[in-house]
């Protein structure tokens, strides 16, 4: 339906969060919002309160959607989503993260305002769930923000890809993908949206925060065990092939993104190998570096600091005098 937007939100035990998310979007200064919300099979009182906000979401002249299904995941729960869409625009939000009243607004004029672009994303601030009122940080990508061609930047983590920090046009997504699905993994669920956009596409950008992005200490940004955090990072990168894998697109360019994705996570695993001091993982991953023939003077250095803590502690203090040498040079 023309200028309707689709909020896509997936809940699994959000109990906490619900009264929160729906009050965000009970303020919305845009008016013509589809919410569908796909309990994914909580266990806590999330439906109860889901529904408990069918009324007032109603009234408020929004259209609304309540299903619930077996626990999948999060992917799982946005295909469910995906039959149901009837809007123009595509947006997900995440339960706990939280909106300003503009924010749907704001990318949904960007979209309507400018028919070439499929895509457009906002700026928005890094808070912890310990103190939503101190502001962390911001999204800011720096320069790849005037960037409107974002894939690469996407695959190789440069740029942001939070629920409900971007919004797609419904024809492009649905246009790139079979079935209304996307790829389902249990390490995101953004990505598969944003990705066969914004390759066949182009992404705006709105610079300026319309949202915050909770931190939480127990997601998986948090996780401090080696062998969790190495779980992690494999995830995320199968991630990024599969969807690529998916895309209609020739095949030298696959194994062009492919390539690039495998340095990246070479050199991912390497930075955990040397916090660790694991050298094996180091030189299995190092290896696989040297034989791509993308190693450099860094990743050598890299490899002798993990190797040995009389080097590493050498090269820190050497690095350290070098820099305020050169910070009293321009004085």
């Amino acid at each position: 339906m023309r200028d309707l937007v689709s909020i896509l939100i997936p809940c699994y035990n959000g109990e906490k969060f619900l009264d929160r998310c729906f009050e965000c979007l009970l303020k919305q200064t845009y008016k013509n919002i589809e919410i569908i919300v796909v309990n994914d099979g909580s266990t806590d009182n999330s439906e109860n309160v889901i529904l408990k906000y069918k009324k007032d979401i109603e009234q408020k002249g929004f259209r609304f959607l309540y299903m619930y299904q077996e626990n999948s995941g999060a992917a799982s729960a946005i295909n469910t989503a995906l039959k149901h869409v009837n809007g123009e625009f595509i947006m997900l939000y995440d339960v706990d993260d939280i909106i300003f009243e503009d924010a749907v607004k704001e990318k949904a004029e960007f979209l309507i305002n400018n028919p070439d672009y499929d895509m457009v994303r906002n700026n928005g601030y890094y808070v912890n769930n310990s103190d939503l009122d101190k502001i962390k940080g911001m999204f800011s990508d720096g320069e790849n923000i005037k960037n409107e061609n974002i894939f690469e930047d996407l695959i190789l983590g440069k740029a942001n890809n939070w629920p409900a920090s971007f919004m797609v046009r419904t024809e492009s997504l649905f246009s790139h993908i079979k079935n209304r699905e996307i790829y389902i993994s249990q390490f995101g669920q953004n990505l598969q949206i944003m990705l066969p956009v914004a390759y066949f596409g182009k992404t705006g950008y709105i610079n300026k925060p319309l949202m915050k992005y909770i931190r939480h200490e127990n997601s998986h940004s948090a996780f401090t065990s080696n062998e969790k955090r190495l779980r992690l990072i494999n995830g995320y990168e199968e991630n990024r092939i599969e969807i690529i894998k998916q895309l209609d697109i020739p095949q030298e360019k696959k194994e062009k993104y492919f390539k690039q994705i495998a340095i990246l996570y070479y050199r991912i695993r390497m930075q955990i190998a040397y916090q660790t001091k694991d050298i094996e993982l180091f030189k299995q991953e190092y290896d696989k570096l040297v034989k791509s023939g993308e190693n450099n003077k860094q990743d050598k250095e890299l490899y002798y600091r993990t190797k040995s803590n009389v080097y590493d502690k050498f090269y820190y203090l050497s690095h350290r005098v070098v820099n305020k040498l050169k910070r009293g040079i321009h004085k």
